[in-house]
């Protein structure tokens, strides 16, 4: 007698968990499409497959849920609902998976006078594993080596370096935002410089390739959207005077971020039909809006575009990863070689990319351009992260 009734209310507690999980995922994908820099709002950019995944989960228990009795018209509402979540969420994604067409061409170049390799690695301030570091270094004898996070420690560690990358930049921090740059390519006019905020450095510099050919290039790690973050007291931490005033400083939403890259497009742009290259540690994936506003505004493009997701970040998740770590350049260059190189220690998987700059690569390239409401959103962007700063 009593196994009706139980298997009933098993039906209802299930019939309601999957309607309750549709609410969750129809907001968490509704919400980006807000244009507010609210932190709890932009970290829903970042988990787009997961969250496909979570609502094709949903769409199975529809399916098994209707297997065992018809569903009522509120949950074929909830159903065609997150169906169209799903479409949105793959359509997001879409361009960085092998069926895309690539944004950046692949370069078939035998000469490599015009070839620069990079390696790209946020090195966690904590992390100690330096011997990998140098390993990896030595394993991919990339041309620049451009480091986020490094405190003086990772400076005094890395001494020696200099012997085969004599020419260099750095800016070694106590706050998460350091950047050591290494090249064996010659630097013209290096400079460090804040653009936003007096605690978060950039890099630009000249590089000039073998052939004499010069690029300029821009490092950045700006400003991640999320809560506020405690700094570490120890060996990368900050002085006690330091930590107040850097937690004072600590944005949670993403408005200095938005800003740091709209100002550097908006350079990019203003510096015409030059090669450049921008790379770091973005503090945002691949297919936000705010990404795609700095790529249409600086013509950047984007080798990830029909070769694959590339996730950086998180190492210590397999389940939540995502593409934080960017090579973006002008349409003069032609991809060689993009890979993830294995964990290290830190937070991050190093990034290894190689590029062929090619005057006539444009033709084979695609052509980014920004409309005018691009350039009144960036504009708003930088007065907004400049007031806040």
């Amino acid at each position: 007698m009593p196994i009706i009734p139980e298997w009933k209310a098993l039906y209802f507690l299930c019939r309601l968990a999957v309607g309750l999980l549709s609410l969750v995922l129809i907001f968490a994908t509704a919400v980006p499409l807000l244009r507010s820099d609210a932190w709890w709002i932009r970290v829903f950019d970042f988990p787009r497959v997961q969250i496909a995944a979570l609502i094709g989960l949903t769409l199975v228990g529809y399916a098994v849920l209707h297997l065992y009795g018809p569903l009522r018209p509120w949950e074929y509402a909830l159903a065609a609902m997150v169906g169209l979540g799903l479409v949105w969420q793959l359509y997001s994604i879409a361009p960085y998976t092998a069926i895309y067409s690539k944004e950046m061409s692949d370069s078939h170049a035998v000469d490599d006078s015009n070839r620069i390799s990079l390696l790209i690695f946020n090195v966690l301030s904590d992390n100690r594993e330096v011997a990998a570091l140098r390993d990896l270094i030595r394993d991919n004898d990339p041309d620049i080596i451009l480091l986020s996070e490094p405190t003086q420690w990772w400076l005094e560690q890395l001494a020696g370096l200099e012997d085969d990358y004599p020419y260099t930049l750095f800016q070694p921090q106590k706050n998460h935002y350091g950047k050591l740059l290494y090249s064996r390519l010659e630097l013209e006019n290096p400079e460090i410089r804040f653009l936003i905020e007096p605690e978060i450095p950039s890099i630009r510099t000249k590089v000039r390739l073998r052939s004499g050919a010069v690029v300029t290039f821009y490092g950045v790690h700006p400003r991640p959207p999320g809560p506020k973050r405690a700094d570490d007291g120890e060996d990368g931490g900050v002085e006690e005077e330091d930590e107040k005033e850097n937690e004072d400083g600590e944005r949670e939403d993403s408005d200095m971020r938005d800003a740091e890259l709209m100002l550097v497009a908006k350079e990019v742009k203003e510096l015409g039909d030059v090669p450049v290259i921008v790379a770091g540690d973005l503090n945002d994936v691949a297919w936000s809006h705010t990404t795609h506003l700095f790529q249409r505004i600086g013509g950047l493009l984007d080798p990830r575009v029909g070769r694959g997701l590339i996730n950086t970040f998180d190492t210590k998740s397999r389940l939540l990863r995502f593409p934080l770590d960017h090579v973006f350049a002008s349409r003069h260059f032609l991809l060689v070689e993009l890979r993830r190189l294995p964990d290290i220690g830190s937070d991050h998987f190093p990034l290894f990319v190689v590029l062929d700059y090619d005057p006539g690569a444009s033709v084979a390239n695609e052509e980014l351009k920004p409309n005018a409401s691009d350039e009144q959103e960036a504009d708003e962007a930088i007065d907004k992260g400049k007031s806040n700063g």
